[in-house]
């Protein structure tokens, strides 16, 4: 891609994802595959595009009028496969309006601190795949004859590293006791669901939906009026993620699945917490930007179904919600890009997010941040405004830079040694530890991103936990 020096409001990200109700035609994948490639090459747009049958999910950067464009192209393209799928409807009696149901398309501001350059992505990737998001680890089963090979080399190398790490960190670990060992054994169970996919999904709400919601909830649970906490949230983002923002609803608790990837939250979901925390409740679910959700709220219908594992004997959620357009979409109403200008303003916007919202692109967070609700004290003063809720996770500092001050691109960043998650290292004490690559020095140690062991170390169900705000 080019170079260019305009202001960051020429250019913008779109984030986008759709789950067209009959699919794509898979003869044509190829075809659509490759006017991802032409229209985005002709466009100037760099990033990634996942292309199958069930659908598309991607993410580009390039000027606004660009990106409006392709947008555009790529609802005339959908409703051309629609028609290839359906022979009974007719390309005149299909429409733009048709692909707004199925179609969720955002437009994200650049970042102010770093260069317009630094932010847009300087290739494009366009990848037919066997799922738009993968929620079930492969495994020779679900990956066909031709991809065991490849899973067993991954799991060797993984046995291999892990003994390696066992030996290295021996001293550092302490044995699980007896109550922990059939916790071990069922956070690693996966639940085989047949035809998981073809469930209901969460039931969609809009930014102004949900915190309608989950505000009137909240005063009841105030008032002692909402019987045994009828309703949770359920971040469905993995612990990165999470670490530097979050919903915090006064009242109400949030279970935080606290994964390094998103094919680890079926285990999560399979531990006795995440059954007693979601079981019977009004379960509020949210990610990103609501691609991961769709599957994540199918797949949770299915396990409370299937009354197996962890949940066997446990009552169904009552609903499965999700945020529509998610985090993102979310921060677009009530979000701010800077400190608000007045208390008064603060508490009107009645934002329930806390924090910066990650995202897999070139910026690493967006602009947007949520400041969380204005707790005032009973003269009306702002006592608590929390827009930052990172911590170093050496000295426990407030900090949400996982980059300390560069650029994503410098690659300055500190990771896990064992598994190069990202992990937040504030600037003082960024000298003592080793992030992965680094060489080994005595005055130095191994940096894990779960503290004193990796997070993809053994048991899930020592990650997840269930926090009240």
């Amino acid at each position: 891609m080019p170079k260019t020096e305009d202001s960051p409001r020429k250019h913008m990200i779109s984030l986008y994802y759709c789950y067209p109700p009959a699919g794509l035609p898979k003869d044509q994948l190829a075809s659509h595959k490759l006017f991802h490639q032409e229209t985005c090459t002709n466009l100037n747009l760099g990033g990634r595009i996942r292309v199958s049958e069930e659908g598309i999910n991607g993410v580009l950067s390039g000027t606004e009028d660009a990106l409006r464009l392709y947008e555009t192209r790529l609802r005339r393209e959908l409703l051309q496969l629609v028609v290839a799928l359906d022979e009974t409807t007719s390309p005149n009696e299909c429409n733009d309006d048709l692909t707004t149901e199925w179609l969720d398309i955002k437009y994200c501001h650049l970042r102010n601190d770093i260069s317009v350059e630094q932010q847009l992505f300087d290739s494009l990737q366009v990848k037919i795949t066997r799922e738009v998001v993968s929620l079930i680890e492969p495994t020779p089963d679900n990956q066909g004859k031709n991809k065991g090979k490849r899973c067993r080399q991954r799991r060797k190398q993984k046995r291999k590293e892990k003994k390696q790490l066992q030996e290295k960190l021996a001293e550092t670990f302490v044995e699980e006791d007896e109550s922990n060992a059939s916790a071990t054994i069922a956070s690693k169970e996966i639940v085989t669901i047949e035809n998981w996919k073809n469930n209901t999904p969460a039931q969609h709400l809009s930014p102004e939906e949900w915190n309608n919601k989950l505000l009137h909830l909240a005063q009841q649970e105030e008032k002692g009026s909402c019987v045994d906490s009828e309703a949770v949230l359920l971040d469905t983002r993995n612990i990165y993620e999470t670490r530097i923002g979050h919903f915090a609803v006064p009242k109400l608790a949030t279970f935080f699945p606290n994964t390094r990837k998103f094919s680890s939250l079926p285990l999560a979901l399979n531990t006795q917490e995440a059954a007693e925390a979601l079981a019977g409740k009004q379960v509020f679910m949210y990610c990103t930007g609501g691609v991961r959700c769709e599957r994540a709220g199918t797949y949770l219908r299915a396990l409370s179904d299937s009354n197996s594992g962890a949940w066997q004997g446990k009552e169904k959620p009552k609903a499965i919600y999700q945020l529509k357009g998610g985090i993102q979409k979310y921060l677009e109403s009530y979000g701010e890009q800077v400190e608000p200008k007045s208390d008064d303003d603060a508490d009107a916007k009645q934002c329930l997010y806390r924090g910066k919202n990650f995202v897999f692109d070139q910026r690493r967070t967006d602009p947007v941040v949520g400041n969380g609700i204005a707790k005032k004290d009973v003269s009306g003063r702002v006592v608590d405004r929390v827009s930052s809720v990172g911590q170093c996770i050496i000295c426990n500092n407030t900090h949400d830079d996982y980059d300390n001050g560069f650029s994503p691109c410098d690659e300055k960043e500190a990771r896990c040694c064992r598994c190069r998650v990202l992990v937040l290292v504030c600037n003082d004490c960024r000298h003592k530890v080793r992030s992965c690559g680094e060489p080994e020095t005595d005055n130095t140690i191994d940096l894990l991103c779960g503290g004193k062991k990796c997070i993809d170390e053994g048991n899930v169900a020592e990650m997840v936990e269930t926090i009240r705000f």
